[in-house]
């Protein structure tokens, strides 16, 4: 049947319509797709100031939101906690940055999303360091060893109770304060705050990485014939970690993490 006249004047615009909508959302869908592949190359994520000039927590950042953290925060030390691989596209990414600054970066090889007590005590230090301060301290997702290392120096050099340590962790607006994993975390800064005081682990045997070209790693090669083979005394195994899918809880991080300074969207996944 031939549709002429009004008829098929609406009939053709309808058509049109219908097409232009179907076009509409294969481009919203397109533009989505770009957004989420590319956002975190250009966006912080679950970064917090905790001590302006002193301390900034955060996940895993890709190099143009980490160049923009050092120089808005004046970072001079970064603490990676997180065991990883150097071959690991993480690493290689950060130490591009960690070089190009002349900053000093440390690798505390926690694993799993969990932390030992003589590892927070480590953090900790490492965290109060005047000498080290500024520093952006991280785990992969920002979210349970970044909250064990913070809660860990609330607890050791800032006089805090595990139970106040525990609430200022918790009520991070990415924290699950009823999930398992952030349950478990609230029992490790408990038993933290009970036996930190019996602990000082000492330089020649600290568990920790110096990587990076700043003050502190341009020291410890001086005293060690290893390049950049971790120095001062740091374990030989630490530059053969865990591939970095395998140091994760559940597989990578995604794309789905929390974005900016400090939002409320809810990560789909939380590998940290």
């Amino acid at each position: 049947m031939v549709v002429t006249g009004k008829e098929g004047i609406c009939v053709a615009r309808r058509r049109l319509i219908s097409l232009g909508l179907g076009l509409a959302g294969l481009l919203a869908v397109a533009a989505i797709g770009v957004v989420i592949q590319y956002r975190n190359e250009w966006l912080e994520k679950r970064v917090q100031v905790i001590q302006p000039g002193r301390l900034v927590r955060g996940a895993w950042q890709r190099p143009t939101p980490l160049r923009r953290i050092i120089a808005r925060e004046g970072i001079k030390t970064i603490v990676t906690l997180t065991a990883i691989n150097s071959t690991d596209h993480k690493f290689i990414d950060q130490t591009r940055v960690v070089r190009e600054q002349g900053i000093d970066w440390v690798i505390i090889p926690m694993r799993g999303s969990r932390a030992t007590v003589e590892q927070m005590a480590i953090a900790a230090d490492l965290l109060a360091d005047p000498d080290r301060q500024p520093v952006f301290f991280h785990c992969v997702a920002g979210h349970h060893r970044t909250s064990l290392a913070h809660a860990a120096y609330l607890i050791r050099h800032e006089g805090y109770t595990a139970e106040q340590a525990w609430k200022a962790v918790s009520t991070l607006s990415w924290a699950r304060p009823e999930a398992l994993v952030d349950r478990n975390d609230q029992f490790l800064i408990e038993e933290f705050a009970r036996v930190q005081a019996t602990l000082s682990p000492a330089r020649e045997e600290s568990g920790f990485w110096e990587v990076g070209s700043g003050k502190h790693a341009q020291t410890a090669s001086a005293t060690s014939s290893g390049g950049d083979r971790p120095g001062g005394g740091a374990p030989r195994d630490l530059d053969h970690l865990e591939s970095g899918a395998r140091q994760l809880r559940s597989g990578p991080a995604g794309p789905n993490l929390p974005i900016g300074s400090d939002v409320d969207v809810e990560a789909s996944t939380d590998p940290s």
